[in-house]
């Protein structure tokens, strides 16, 4: 059997924290329709993932949303930069974050942008395939 929750209680959290006020809202926030949500709640199960994206759009932690405990909102410092979010979503929207060409593309577009990200890339790629080497030679 499904393991369920109490949607109640999670939905009021949410309310709390959101300007989200109706299944309506929730449905079109993680993009599904009225009427599952509707369905959800009737199972008293609220998904998990339907927290993850109601965290990351009002910065609150998802398990606060599914438990009430713990803090409610990430560290300062934790929070998703707003330009980075913006660009996440829009990524999603228009169905580019699977879009293997349109991946490599912003990358190329992002280096000649900005140097220092090249820089970024370069030292992370390095830094990578050193720890690779170091496991590799470990397991040997």
């Amino acid at each position: 059997m499904a393991q369920t929750n109490n949607f109640l209680e999670i939905w009021e959290r949410v309310k709390k924290e959101t300007n989200l006020s109706t299944f309506t809202q929730l449905a079109e926030l993680v993009e599904t329709t009225h009427q599952y949500v509707s369905r959800k709640k009737a199972k008293n199960d609220f998904l998990v993932m339907w927290a993850f994206v109601i965290a990351q759009k009002f910065n609150l932690s998802t398990d606060w949303i599914m438990t009430g405990k713990g803090p409610k909102r990430h560290k300062e410092g934790d929070e998703i930069n707003p330009l980075l979010a913006e660009v996440n979503e829009w990524l999603n929207e228009e169905g580019k974050h699977k879009d293997k060409e349109f991946e490599i593309l912003f990358r190329n577009q992002m280096i000649r942008a900005f140097f220092d990200y090249e820089k970024w890339v370069d030292k992370k790629t390095k830094q990578e395939n050193s720890e690779s080497f170091s496991l590799n030679k470990k397991v040997a």
